[in-house]
């Protein structure tokens, strides 16, 4: 009809497309905006079309975490350093996760469990067990540097994202002009360090103080680059 939007030729959309779009929203508006009528705006598809590759915006949420999460690389690994592998592993989710903070939030509210996820594990873990661990205690491993990354990134997004660095150092600056001079004499020695709690160095700083402290764990030390 003249005038009338022109809708998606019938068979021309496919599952990995809906994943992209619904990532593609995520990323640009937030996990709020993602629902069913939006994602079919940005497709130019009618709302049924699109339950004909996901079942439910649950299952949409769980492919556009693993989609992203398939991004993650490791780069590469000292065999049977188990400390190095739990870094990498921490830095590398870290990046993926502030490319797509959107996707945190997903994690952080629901399991994602998947191919992609299972597939993901069973390499950390095959690669901590062959560092000494054992299976249990290189699955706590994972998951403690997945957990910590998890918070950490999604405490960094909310005080530094979009290069917030300086203002929120400067928040810091005037709370403290604020207070009764000489009477935190500890805090005024680090003032111009309390900018950069929500930083690389502080995230590095937490994350390899737990890997070393896993890798004792486990009976093994290994060094981190």
């Amino acid at each position: 009809m003249r005038g009338g939007r022109v809708r998606r030729r019938r068979g021309s959309l496919t599952r990995e497309a809906v994943v992209e779009a619904a990532l593609a929203i995520v990323d640009a508006e937030g996990v709020e905006s993602l629902s069913m009528p939006r994602l079919a705006r940005q497709l130019d598809a009618g709302v049924m079309t699109l339950y004909r590759y996901v079942q439910s915006k649950q299952e949409l949420l769980d492919l556009v975490a693993m989609r992203a999460i398939g991004e993650l690389q490791l780069g590469e690994l000292e065999a049977g350093n188990g400390a190095a592998t739990l870094v990498a592993w921490g830095r590398g989710m870290r990046r993926v996760l502030l490319a797509h903070p959107g996707v945190a939030e997903v994690m952080a509210r629901r399991g994602v469990i998947g191919p992609g996820i299972f597939n993901g594990v069973e390499i950390l873990l095959s690669l901590l067990e062959q560092a000494g661990f054992t299976p249990l205690s290189a699955l706590r491993a994972v998951f403690a540097v997945l957990i910590y990354t998890l918070g950490f990134t999604t405490w960094e997004a909310a005080r530094v994202s979009g290069n917030r660095e300086a203002e929120y150092a400067a928040q810091w600056r005037e709370g403290f002009a604020r207070m009764e001079p000489g009477t935190l004499p500890h805090i005024e020695a680090v003032l111009a360090d309390l900018g950069t709690v929500a930083s690389e160095t502080q995230y590095e700083f937490g994350l390899q103080a737990l890997a070393r402290g896993v890798g004792d764990g486990s009976g093994r030390r290994g060094g981190i680059p």
